[in-house]
C-alpha cells in the first residue's frame, strides 16, 4: 500500500450512528446510570429534572414530547451563542473538509496561531501567549504552573466562595469546603481570603507574597457575587507591588457574559494571566486557553528547554481552533457583548422589582447576563425541624431548587441553582436573549413565588431526599 493509498472505509456506520440515537433515546438514562454516573441519573429524576432533550437551537431546548423549554441556564455558560449556532457549525464542517493535520505533534499548528492572533487582539495589549487546552480546569493549571516557575514561589492566594475547576491543583483553589475537602490533600501552600476585602488582600500579600492571586471578576458558582468598586483595581496595584502574579479566571465571565467582553474590562485592569473555556468554544467545540504576556511566559518557559515542559497533545486542535475564531465572529457580528449589557439591566430591574415586593428574595446581585436571586427560608423554620440537616441542606438551598423546578414544569424555563451557594437561584441565558424572553423569565418567577404551599413542597423534596439517602 501506497502512501496515497486509503483502505475501504466501512459504510454504514455514521447512519447506524444517528439510527442509535432515535431509536435508544428511551433508554437515555438507563444508559447513564449504567455506564456513566448512576447517582447523577437518579438526582435528576428526583428532583424532576429528568427530561429527554432531543434537539436544540438557539435560546430552546426540545424535548421529546415537542414541548419546547426556554434556556436561562446556556450550559453553565458554555452557549454563550446559544445552542448550535449555524455559523459555528458551518466553520466546523468546513474545516472537516480541509483535512487538515490534527494533533501531529510534530508542527506549528495554522489553526492554533491564527485562533491565538484573533483572541489576543480582544484582550488587554501585552497578554500575547496562549496555551490552548480543553476546558478551565486544565487553563486553571496552567496558570498555576506558569506562576510558580515565573516567580519561583510557590504559595498560592485565592477566595472563599470562588470556584477554579474540579482537577486537583484547581480544586485547591476553590473556595468552598463542603465541595473539597474529601478530595484532599491538596498542593501545599494555597490561603484564601474573603472576596472583596482589599485590606485582607492587602495583608496576605505582604505576610508572605505568594506565586499567584487567582480570582473571579464576579464568583458564578459563589452566588452571582461582585467584588465592590475598587477591587479588581486594588488587586492589581497589590499583586504588581508584591511580585505577585494576578490570575483573573474568566472562564464563566469572559466572552460577553457580564456585558463587557471580559469581566476585566469593567475595571480596566490588566492582569498577568487569564484563563478561558466554556463559551469560547461556541457551544459546540471543548476548548480552554491560557493568556499571559511574554514576560512571564518567558520566565517560565523562554527557552528550547523549557518550552515543552507544560504541554497537551489536545491542545490547538483545528476544529477547536476554528470554533474559537468562529465565535469571536459571531459575537462582534451579533453585538452580542452590547446585548448581554442592555438585557441585563432590565433583567436586574425587573429582579430588584420583584424583591422589593417579595420577601421570599433576601438579595439579588450579578453583572450583565450573569444573575442570582439568593432565597429566604420559605419554610420558616419548619424543615429545621425535620431530619434535614443529614442531608447538609438548608431550607433555602432547597426552596432554590424548588423554584427551578416549578419554573421548569410550569413555565418551560431551564434554571438552576448556584454550585457554592445552593440558595441562590443563578439566571445565565445566551447572549441573544432578547426582552420577550427575560419579561417571560420574570414573570413566570412572580408567579412562582406567589403561588404559595412553598412550605408542604419542600418538606415533601426533603423526605424524598432522606428516603432516597436511606436506601
Amino acid at each position: 500500500m501506497t502512501g496515497r493509498d486509503v483502505p475501504e472505509r466501512p459504510t454504514g456506520l455514521a447512519e447506524a450512528w444517528v439510527r442509535d440515537l432515535d431509536r435508544r433515546r428511551p433508554e437515555q438514562a438507563d444508559l447513564f446510570r449504567a455506564w456513566i454516573n448512576p447517582g447523577f441519573a437518579d438526582l435528576l429524576g428526583l428532583v424532576g429534572f429528568g427530561r429527554r432533550y432531543v434537539r436544540a437551537q438557539g435560546l430552546e431546548l426540545f424535548d421529546d414530547a415537542g414541548q419546547a423549554y426556554l434556556d436561562f441556564t446556556a450550559g453553565y455558560g458554555v452557549l454563550n451563542l446559544g445552542h448550535n449556532h449555524p455559523v459555528v457549525k458551518a466553520a466546523l464542517a468546513a474545516t472537516l473538509e480541509q483535512d487538515l493535520p490534527s494533533f501531529s505533534q510534530v508542527e506549528c499548528g495554522l489553526a492554533a496561531g491564527l485562533a491565538a492572533e484573533a483572541l489576543c487582539a480582544k484582550l488587554p495589549a501585552g497578554l500575547n501567549r496562549v496555551f490552548w487546552c480543553s476546558s478551565g480546569s486544565e487553563a486553571v493549571e496552567a496558570a498555576v504552573k506558569l506562576a510558580r516557575a515565573a516567580t519561583g514561589r510557590s504559595g498560592l492566594l485565592a477566595c472563599r466562595g470562588g470556584f477554579h475547576g474540579t482537577t486537583l491543583g484547581a480544586l485547591g483553589l476553590a473556595g468552598h469546603a463542603e465541595r473539597r475537602d474529601r478530595f484532599g490533600p491538596f498542593v501545599p501552600g494555597v490561603d484564601h481570603v474573603p472576596f472583596g476585602d482589599k485590606r485582607a488582600l492587602e495583608q496576605a500579600l505582604e505576610s508572605d507574597p505568594p506565586a499567584a492571586f487567582v480570582l473571579e471578576p464576579v464568583q458564578g458558582e459563589g452566588g452571582a457575587r461582585v467584588p465592590p468598586p475598587g477591587y479588581l483595581s486594588a488587586a492589581e496595584r497589590l499583586c504588581r507591588r508584591a511580585g505577585t502574579l494576578l490570575v483573573l479566571d474568566e472562564v464563566q465571565t469572559g466572552l460577553g457574559r457580564t456585558g463587557r467582553l471580559f469581566g476585566l474590562e469593567h475595571a480596566g485592569v490588566r492582569p498577568d494571566a487569564v484563563c478561558l473555556a466554556k463559551a469560547l468554544g461556541g457551544g459546540l467545540m471543548p476548548v480552554g486557553a491560557m493568556v499571559t504576556d511574554e514576560h512571564a511566559f518567558a520566565r517560565a518557559y523562554g527557552s528550547m528547554r523549557a518550552c515543552l515542559d507544560h504541554k497537551t497533545t489536545f491542545s490547538g486542535g483545528p476544529l477547536a481552533m476554528a470554533a474559537v475564531r468562529a465565535t469571536l465572529g459571531v459575537i462582534e457580528a451579533e453585538g452580542l457583548v452590547a446585548n448581554s449589557a442592555a438585557m441585563g439591566i432590565r433583567l436586574r430591574r425587573g429582579l430588584d422589582d420583584l424583591a422589593g415586593r417579595s420577601s421570599q428574595i433576601a438579595a439579588v446581585s450579578g453583572q450583565g447576563l450573569l444573575q442570582g436571586v439568593k432565597l429566604a427560608d420559605a419554610a420558616a423554620g419548619l424543615l429545621d425541624k425535620t431530619p434535614l440537616q443529614a442531608l447538609g441542606v438548608a431550607s433555602a438551598e432547597l426552596f432554590a431548587q424548588h423554584l427551578a423546578l416549578r419554573l421548569l414544569e410550569d413555565h418551560q424555563i431551564v434554571a438552576q441553582v448556584a454550585a457554592n451557594d445552593r440558595s441562590v437561584l443563578k439566571l445565565t441565558p445566551p447572549l441573544g436573549v432578547g426582552p420577550e424572553q427575560v419579561d417571560r423569565l420574570l414573570e413566570a418567577l412572580e408567579t412562582v413565588l406567589a403561588k404559595g404551599g412553598h412550605a408542604r413542597a419542600l418538606l415533601g423534596l426533603a423526605n424524598a431526599l432522606l428516603r432516597k439517602r436511606g436506601r
